[in-house]
Protein backbone atom coordinates (compact mmCIF):
# COMPACT_ATOMS: atom_id res chain seq x y z
CA UNK A 1 0.00 0.00 0.00
CA UNK A 2 1.40 3.25 -0.85
CA UNK A 3 0.90 6.85 -0.08
CA UNK A 4 -0.80 8.59 3.04
CA UNK A 5 1.51 7.98 5.27
CA UNK A 6 1.69 4.29 4.46
CA UNK A 7 -0.98 3.01 6.92
CA UNK A 8 -2.12 0.49 5.17
CA UNK A 9 -2.39 -3.47 6.97
CA UNK A 10 0.08 -6.25 5.37
CA UNK A 11 -0.71 -9.97 6.39
CA UNK A 12 1.23 -12.52 5.42
CA UNK A 13 2.66 -15.83 6.42
CA UNK A 14 0.39 -18.25 8.06
CA UNK A 15 -1.78 -15.58 9.66
CA UNK A 16 -5.36 -16.56 11.28
CA UNK A 17 -7.18 -13.19 11.02
CA UNK A 18 -10.43 -12.58 13.32
CA UNK A 19 -12.16 -9.55 13.46
CA UNK A 20 -12.41 -6.20 11.93
CA UNK A 21 -9.23 -4.73 10.23
CA UNK A 22 -8.88 -1.00 9.48
CA UNK A 23 -6.42 1.68 8.22
CA UNK A 24 -6.97 5.21 7.22
CA UNK A 25 -8.32 8.63 8.14
CA UNK A 26 -12.19 8.72 9.64
CA UNK A 27 -12.26 4.98 10.05
CA UNK A 28 -15.29 3.86 11.30
CA UNK A 29 -16.41 0.17 12.07
CA UNK A 30 -19.82 -1.75 13.20
CA UNK A 31 -19.58 -5.04 13.92
CA UNK A 32 -22.51 -7.40 15.55
CA UNK A 33 -22.56 -10.79 15.95
CA UNK A 34 -26.14 -11.88 17.38
CA UNK A 35 -24.54 -15.48 18.96
CA UNK A 36 -26.82 -15.25 22.00
CA UNK A 37 -25.38 -13.76 25.72
CA UNK A 38 -22.06 -13.84 26.33
CA UNK A 39 -20.21 -16.21 27.87
CA UNK A 40 -20.33 -14.67 31.34
CA UNK A 41 -24.04 -14.20 31.06
CA UNK A 42 -24.92 -17.67 29.92
CA UNK A 43 -22.95 -19.01 32.44
CA UNK A 44 -24.72 -16.44 35.46
CA UNK A 45 -27.77 -17.66 34.08
CA UNK A 46 -26.84 -21.56 34.33
CA UNK A 47 -25.71 -20.97 37.79
CA UNK A 48 -28.99 -19.45 38.70
CA UNK A 49 -30.76 -21.85 37.10
CA UNK A 50 -28.91 -25.05 38.98
CA UNK A 51 -29.32 -23.26 42.13
CA UNK A 52 -33.35 -22.50 41.77
CA UNK A 53 -33.49 -26.30 41.42
CA UNK A 54 -31.31 -26.91 43.90
CA UNK A 55 -33.17 -24.71 46.78
CA UNK A 56 -36.75 -24.96 44.94
CA UNK A 57 -38.43 -26.18 48.01
CA UNK A 58 -36.96 -23.49 50.01
CA UNK A 59 -39.28 -20.73 47.98
CA UNK A 60 -42.42 -19.97 48.24
CA UNK A 61 -42.84 -19.42 44.41
CA UNK A 62 -40.49 -21.54 42.58
CA UNK A 63 -42.60 -21.52 39.45
CA UNK A 64 -42.72 -17.74 39.45
CA UNK A 65 -39.20 -17.83 39.97
CA UNK A 66 -38.29 -20.19 36.56
CA UNK A 67 -40.41 -18.06 34.75
CA UNK A 68 -38.79 -14.62 35.76
CA UNK A 69 -35.56 -16.39 35.10
CA UNK A 70 -36.89 -17.42 31.58
CA UNK A 71 -37.89 -13.95 30.93
CA UNK A 72 -34.01 -12.78 31.31
CA UNK A 73 -32.56 -15.66 29.93
CA UNK A 74 -35.01 -14.73 26.67
CA UNK A 75 -33.86 -11.16 26.82
CA UNK A 76 -29.62 -11.58 27.42
CA UNK A 77 -30.38 -14.10 23.75
CA UNK A 78 -32.37 -11.99 22.33
CA UNK A 79 -29.53 -10.09 20.46
CA UNK A 80 -31.60 -6.64 20.88
CA UNK A 81 -32.04 -6.77 24.89
CA UNK A 82 -34.73 -4.83 26.68
CA UNK A 83 -32.55 -3.43 30.00
CA UNK A 84 -35.98 -2.35 31.26
CA UNK A 85 -37.44 -5.62 30.81
CA UNK A 86 -34.57 -7.02 32.48
CA UNK A 87 -34.05 -4.88 35.07
CA UNK A 88 -37.94 -6.02 36.08
CA UNK A 89 -37.25 -9.41 35.69
CA UNK A 90 -34.11 -9.27 37.98
CA UNK A 91 -36.04 -7.66 40.98
CA UNK A 92 -38.92 -10.00 40.69
CA UNK A 93 -36.49 -12.94 41.03
CA UNK A 94 -34.09 -11.03 43.68
CA UNK A 95 -37.43 -11.04 45.56
CA UNK A 96 -38.79 -14.80 45.15
CA UNK A 97 -35.41 -15.77 46.31
CA UNK A 98 -34.35 -13.28 49.19
CA UNK A 99 -34.70 -16.30 51.66
CA UNK A 100 -32.06 -17.82 50.28
CA UNK A 101 -28.77 -16.27 50.76
CA UNK A 102 -26.75 -18.40 47.79
CA UNK A 103 -29.72 -17.56 45.24
CA UNK A 104 -29.56 -13.93 46.81
CA UNK A 105 -25.87 -13.97 45.95
CA UNK A 106 -26.06 -15.24 42.36
CA UNK A 107 -28.69 -13.23 40.99
CA UNK A 108 -26.98 -9.79 42.33
CA UNK A 109 -23.78 -11.34 39.88
CA UNK A 110 -26.39 -12.19 37.17
CA UNK A 111 -27.38 -8.48 37.08
CA UNK A 112 -23.96 -7.41 37.88
CA UNK A 113 -22.73 -9.53 34.98
CA UNK A 114 -25.38 -8.22 32.37
CA UNK A 115 -24.71 -5.15 33.25
CA UNK A 116 -28.28 -4.35 34.83
CA UNK A 117 -28.10 -2.50 38.42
Amino acid sequence: MTGHGERGVSIGGNANVSGQIATGDNVTQNQQINAGPAPDVAEALANVERLLEAHAAELDEPGRARRDLADIREEAESGDADPERMEGALARLGRRVAGVAVLTEAVQQLAVTAGIG
